[in-house]
């Protein structure tokens, strides 16, 4: 069965809805990367990607004097675990491009260091943006905060990740898609990874449409030449293959 969770972009107050993270399963069997029906995400079988808590990104941080951009807020420490509870944003955002309308809702784990209006409002640009899955104009995407939404998107502490991704092995490390959820894991939100050269934004965008793409019913794919732009789809998580880092669907869409 797949799981979802998500969040959605407020203005004004927020109010909240509690759900409870299931319990971890036991001995979880290899990952099926492929599976239409599985959870799927840039699994980690050999365990070697948790990164200890504690280590702050090294990447994007504003000066004391001026805001940072709405994709860069929010560097926080990484953390092990949270408090388990999913706080769902309420609201409603503007239908933003055009064509069918595809809705989603946002939500975050309740513990997590950082402002949850800022994740939120992250997820709303990059969605918003025509580079991300308008598909040329064939579809709209709006904010909404219902249980009926098209899809979710989590953001969550890695061991919450590693319980509602399983079978898929993400040891603490990467995020995954379960069902109509992206799972993002909280420790890649604030620090990236290191081949991305401390360019946080465009590892941010990678992340939201990459797992966006596998609850839309994509698959992964590889690297198309040394020096072009790596496709979304790619798992530019553990390695970029000769390709050029990039978060977007169709990075010259207008």
């Amino acid at each position: 069965m797949g799981l979802a969770l998500g969040l959605c972009l407020v203005s004004g107050a927020s109010a909240v809805l509690m759900v409870s993270v299931p319990a971890p399963g036991s001995d979880p069997n290899p990952p099926e990367e492929t599976s239409a029906q599985g959870p799927v995400g840039d699994g980690d079988p050999d365990g070697s990607r948790r990164h200890p808590a504690g280590t702050p990104s090294a990447s994007a941080s504003a000066s004391p004097e001026e805001e940072p951009p709405v994709l860069l807020r929010s560097v926080e420490e990484e953390v092990d675990s949270a408090d388990g509870d999913i706080e769902v944003m309420e609201g409603e955002g503007e239908v933003m491009g055009e064509g069918s309308l595809t809705t989603f809702a946002v939500e975050v784990e309740e513990g997590l260091p950082g402002e949850n209006e800022d994740f939120v409002d992250a997820v709303e640009e990059i969605l918003g943006d025509p580079r991300s899955w308008g598909e040329s104009g064939d579809r709209s995407l709006q904010r909404v905060d219902g249980d009926d939404a098209d899809f979710r998107v989590l953001l969550a502490a890695p061991d919450t990740v590693d319980r509602m991704c399983a079978p898929l092995r993400t040891n603490g490390f990467v995020s995954c898609a379960n069902g109509n959820r992206a799972i993002i894991n909280q420790n890649r939100w604030v620090s990236g990874v290191e081949h991305f050269d401390d360019d946080l934004e465009t590892y941010r965008i990678y992340l939201i449409n990459h797992e966006v793409g596998h609850t839309l019913g994509h698959g992964h794919v590889d690297c198309p030449g040394e020096g072009e732009d790596a496709p979304v789809m790619q798992q530019q998580t553990l390695g970029l293959q000769g390709c050029e880092a990039n978060g977007w669907v169709d990075p010259d869409a207008e």
